[in-house]
């Protein structure tokens, strides 16, 4: 059987024998629901229990061959260092501490990557997980009317006149981040609906859809809808002509309009922020580029200043509710610790991958592109796992059988 290996510069196939071993469960689902429902839970903000099992998938990646992961991150990082050093580093400790996170994430977000690749059958590992969050999302119901609401859904912040909007989170930070989480899944499971409009594949995308929804997370669903439409226009073009995959796109037009024009919690959130009563979109756009200037303009614009040390630098007088730097936007963040050097390069490599993976054949490939491209301008930070795993569903060889350049038929 073929699968593929990862290197700096792209997939390579490589081949494996042996019969495909048959197991009650996926066997990477364990460390899945680890990272999907528990990755934050009881640590300190910013602390991950992905980041704490770093150095053992780093270990494994050792034992698999990968020996040179930490050589690529620093031959990347070297340049930075260098400038850093030459502009000073007000605070080594920051710098060394941030550097480490910022490995950590790289490492996870390899290991997963490497692990996925080589599994025999990732389509079973995203069917349990969807039923796995749809059973907690039945849970999370049960328990909405009583005081233990607050362990699984949040309300703070999200005030219309007196009421209270509760949007689901389970035991992710916030309501963003657990819809960040789901984006892979219903993207998945919409894209197959399409594919294979089968009674299996509708209760699975209406599993996903429903605590989606809840979450109420508008960079997650907005990302969704626009690398949906998208993935549609490029790659589904042919099965529009067949009229069950015509029903399909046309529901899914129908529950966003009655999401939008219908009275309901969803309605009234994007209200709140179209007027710009929430001010955590504001925060994660166009705000953090304000904040990400001014931090990098105290050392550099071309280098920025530095790893960690946007947390030093007081942004108070700027008078848009930011105290320091810490920037919840991954391209404002890149822009004040590596500057414009840095954005261009991230940009740079986000495209070179784009035509050499040839993204565009794919449309669950090319979704999470779309998805990844507007999350990293919308939210996200720089050394955010989530961020790395979405791209690198999108430019790793997942879901073949979706590819637009063959035939291969769904297993429905």
């Amino acid at each position: 059987m073929t699968e593929f290996s990862l290197s700096p510069i792209g997939f390579a196939k490589v081949r494996t024998d042996g019969p495909p071993r048959l197991l009650a469960i996926h066997k990477y689902l364990p460390i899945a629901i680890l990272y999907f429902f528990f990755n934050s839970a009881g640590l300190p903000t910013g602390l991950f229990y992905t980041g704490i099992l770093a150095p053992l998938f780093y270990l494994w990646l050792i034992l698999q061959g990968r020996r040179w992961v930490t050589v690529w991150f620093l031959a990347l990082l070297f340049p930075f260092f260098v400038a850093h050093g030459i502009l000073g580093i007000d605070s080594p400790l920051f710098y060394a501490r941030s550097t480490a996170l910022l490995w950590t994430a790289y490492v996870t977000g390899y290991a997963f990557c490497w692990a996925l690749l080589r599994t025999e059958d990732l389509e079973r590992l995203f069917d349990e997980l969807i039923v796995a969050n749809f059973l907690a999302t039945i849970l999370a119901l049960l328990l909405l009317p009583t005081p233990a609401r607050s362990l699984l859904w949040n309300s703070e912040a999200d005030t219309i006149s007196a009421s209270h909007l509760y949007r689901l989170r389970l035991l992710t930070s916030e309501p963003s981040v657990y819809g960040g989480l789901m984006v892979p899944l219903v993207v998945f499971a919409t894209l197959r609906l399409m594919r294979a409009p089968t009674r299996r594949s509708f209760m699975y995308t209406l599993m996903i859809a429903i605590p989606f929804l809840l979450c109420q997370s508008f960079e997650g669903i907005g990302a969704f809808f626009i690398g949906i439409g998208l993935a549609i226009l490029v790659s589904f073009r042919h099965l529009l002509k067949q009229r069950r995959t015509v029903l399909v796109v046309a529901l899914l037009t129908v529950v966003v309009a009655a999401l939008v024009l219908i009275p309901n919690p969803i309605s009234q959130r994007l209200t709140q922020v179209v007027t710009g009563g929430d001010s955590s979109a504001h925060s994660r756009t166009i705000f953090s580029f304000f904040v990400a200037y001014t931090v990098a303009a105290g050392k550099s614009l071309w280098w920025g200043v530095g790893l960690g040390q946007g947390k030093l630098v007081d942004v108070s007088n700027l008078g848009i509710g930011f105290t320091v730097g810490i920037i919840p936007n991954a391209v404002a963040g890149t822009f004040a610790e590596f500057g414009i050097v840095g954005v261009v390069l991230r940009f740079a490599v986000e495209i070179i991958l784009f035509f050499r993976t040839r993204v565009s054949a794919n449309p669950f490939r090319l979704a999470m592109f779309v998805v990844a491209f507007a999350y990293q301008l919308s939210g996200s930070y720089l050394d955010n796992v989530q961020e790395y795993l979405m791209w690198c569903l999108a430019f790793a060889p997942f879901f073949p059988e979706m590819d637009s350049r063959k035939s291969i038929p769904w297993k429905a």
